[in-house]
């Protein structure tokens, strides 16, 4: 149970950093970012914050590279202006506070932040890596919508199961007819006990792991079997 546990954990931590990796490509014409991610597990996932120790009575947080300190303090300031910021060289100090009072307080807020040296994917290139219809976007009608109704791990088999209830059809498609509850599933490509880095399809669909109960999805049904759904990568989480 340990070593599952373990296991599972490391899926989280990993995930994590491969998921800020992943909003950085996919989403770089998007200046606003998140500071921290909460997962399904209740775990915090890097972000904006990479890294984070409790010091001296604070939380002492390494910001992502590329991204100043200075800039990014004000930026926070702007949001929170009671928020007590100290740039300590290229990392933030937050005295009198614990991570998770902290991270509870930053998780929902986006920040307009510049980034340098990271490196940026077209849409066209994102578009021919993730998406099977490579040359133009899908239509509107296509997506289905569902809300989230519970998230599982399946520890396992290195499943991720949500069971949804549809909200909103799609008009057209593969799958315009679909009504009432059914499960989505994916299964990550595992390497020493972690997500493996170098599969396209694992970053593709690494933030679904952020998902939770009352979430909504919307996505492209890819297939059907049973009551069990695939979907398409460029899926939307609210």
């Amino acid at each position: 149970m340990k070593n599952r546990k373990k296991q599972r954990n490391s899926l989280f931590s990993f995930a994590g950093t491969a998921v800020f990796a992943f909003v950085i490509l996919l989403f770089s014409s998007l200046s606003a970012k998140p500071f921290i991610l909460k997962s399904v597990d209740g775990s915090w996932l890097p972000m904006i914050a990479q890294s984070w120790v409790a010091k001296n009575g604070g939380v002492l947080v390494k910001i992502a590279d590329g991204i100043k300190p200075n800039e990014l303090r004000k930026e926070m300031l702007s949001k929170i202006p009671d928020l007590s910021i100290e740039i300590l060289g290229k990392d933030l100090f937050f005295p009198t506070t614990t991570p998770d009072s902290l991270f509870e307080l930053l998780r929902n807020i986006d920040l307009d932040v510049a980034e340098t040296g990271m490196k940026r994917l077209s849409a066209a290139e994102t578009s021919e890596m993730f998406v099977k219809k490579s040359a133009e976007n899908p239509a509107k009608d296509e997506y289905t919508e569902a809300l989230v109704e519970n998230v599982v791990f399946d520890e396992k088999n290195e499943k991720i199961i949500l069971t949804v209830r549809i909200q909103q059809r799609a008009k057209t498609g593969m799958f315009p007819k679909l009504y009432g509850v059914y499960r989505i599933e994916h299964t990550y490509k595992m390497k020493n006990d972690i997500v493996d880095p170098a599969d396209v399809k694992n970053m593709a669909f690494l933030p679904l792991i952020t998902v939770k109960k009352g979430s909504r999805i919307t996505f492209i049904p890819e297939k059907l079997d049973s009551r069990i759904l695939t979907i398409t990568p460029d899926f939307k989480i609210k």
